[in-house]
Order: C-alpha cells, then structure tokens, then sequence
C-alpha cells in the first residue's frame, strides 16, 4: 500500500504537521472502530487509522487513533498513540483518600508520582498517591491500553478545577490492587508480552485492596 496516493491533501498535511510515519498508518476504508479493527491495528503496529468513519464533533475529521480517539479534535491524542511501541515503564498508583488506581506509563515513575501529588495538580482532587507497582516493557503505550481496556467496566470519571478550568481525572479506577495486578498478569499470559526491572512494593498493598466498584462515579473538586 503506497501511502500517498491513498490520502487527500488535508490528510497529507495533516500527517506531515504532525510528523507521523506512514508505516504506523492504516486506511480503514470507512471502516468503524470495532474491536477487530483494533485487533487488526494493534497486529500490524499500526497507531493511527485514516478514512475512518467521521468524528461525532465534526464530519470532516477521519482519523482515529488506535485507542479510539480523534486526533484532529485533540491533537494531544497523536503522541499517547505514537507511545504505542516504544519503550518505558507501566505502573499502578494508588490513593486511600480517594479509594482509586490509576493505571499509568512514563520514562520517570518518581516524577510522575511527585506530579500527581503536588497541590497545581493533584490527580482527581487527591495528594496521597503512591507507586504500588511498576515495570519495564518495550511495548508501553500497547500494554497501557490493553490494561485499561481490561478494567473498564471499573473506570470512574473524576473532575478537579484547576487554574480556574475543569480538568479530567484519567485512567482511574474504582477497583483494588489485586484486580489491577491481575489485568496486568492476564497481558502477559495471553500476548506473551515480558515485564522487566519489575518493582512491586508488597509491603503496602494490603492497604489499596479496594472494593471493585463498577457503577462510574462523578465528583468535582475546587482547588484554592
């Protein structure tokens, strides 16, 4: 398939703004996102599909990322789908305050904790996360998505205001350690996927055992 004969000229500038490879690119042909189409991606390293059926904010958008999103809506979406085969650290984080997991990825597990505890952005409100577990995979953004496609049914939508916007808590989760731990070794076992440098801090799990909440809850929170 030659890429460039296949895209419009919006789509070519599009891809050429933003620096996307055409061998990470898929023609969906119209085709929706069903799970299969997904599979088919993910299959092929594939990351972003073009010729999609249109976006529901504006007809004229017809990319998708492979995690569904429109990456012309939120241009953000483009490097979370590029993550999708490169390398780094998955990890799960937890807060007692707020009875949640966040299932997560980054290059620094420290820093990124630090970030989600400190008062300017303090993840859905809350300042008491901690690392519960964390490890090296070459597949980062893949093993990320598979997670957290596994633990939907537990996912909770959490709002903060933040420098006088509302932000959206993300991949949180109303589910225990024990089940977030379990996705994870379910990845392993069904796509052979190899978890290194593994670091699991077993001393304080007994107390982000949670109860597996699947009703999605909703709060906001005001920062001073």
């Amino acid at each position: 398939m030659i890429i460039k004969h296949e895209l419009t000229k919006d789509q070519e500038s599009f891809i050429k703004k933003h620096k996307i490879s055409d061998d990470l690119l898929i023609d969906a042909q119209g085709e929706e996102m069903t799970a299969d189409f997904i599979q088919k991606m993910s299959d092929t390293d594939k990351v972003i599909a073009y010729n999609t059926g249109p976006c529901s904010e504006d007809d004229n958008h017809n990319f998708k990322t492979i995690a569904g999103f429109c990456p012309q809506c939120d241009t953000g979406k483009i490097a979370f789908a590029l993550r999708e085969n490169k390398p780094g650290y998955l990890y799960l984080a937890g807060s007692r305050k707020g009875e949640l997991i966040k299932v997560g990825s980054t290059s620094d597990s420290k820093d990124r904790i630090k970030n989600l505890n400190i008062t300017k952005s303090k993840c859905a409100g809350f300042d008491d996360w901690e690392l519960l577990y964390e490890a090296r995979t070459i597949a980062l953004g893949k093993a990320e998505r598979i997670i957290q496609q596994k633990l939907s049914e537990y996912k909770a939508a959490y709002q903060h205001e933040k420098i006088g916007k509302l932000q959206n808590g993300s991949e949180l989760y109303r589910c225990s350690y024990t089940k977030a731990k379990d996705a994870v070794a379910a990845l392993e076992s069904e796509s052979e996927m190899e978890f290194t440098q593994i670091n699991e801090r077993k001393y304080l799990l007994t107390e982000y055992n949670f109860k597996n909440l699947k009703a999605t809850v909703s709060r906001a929170f005001v920062e001073a």
